[in-house]
């Protein structure tokens, strides 16, 4: 997994990750997504893309549908957490 610093220097990995960190047991598509956080739905489904292969996300993948949810790692959400609380206090 690259390092958590590098996650947040993508603004809609910002925003996806901003997310998760607020609705932890969210699951919802990319669509959905895209309209929580205010982006295009094309890039907000590269974005959930790269950060299931950094397995920060879980890809629940159906034969008509894909849905994203935080993953169940405990060690990487805190990571997420920390980052967050210690770079991004004015959000």
């Amino acid at each position: 997994m690259k390092k958590i610093s590098a996650m947040f220097k993508n603004e809609i990995t910002k925003k996806i990750l901003l997310f998760f960190n607020e609705n932890p047991q969210c699951i919802d598509t990319a669509k959905g997504i895209s309209v929580w956080i205010g982006q295009e739905p094309e890039e907000v489904k590269k974005a959930l893309d790269k950060l299931v292969k950094e397995d920060i996300l879980i890809n629940h993948k159906t034969m008509s549908i894909d849905a994203y949810s935080y993953t169940n790692q405990r060690e990487i959400v805190r990571s997420v957490e920390i980052y967050i609380k210690k770079n991004l206090k004015n959000i």
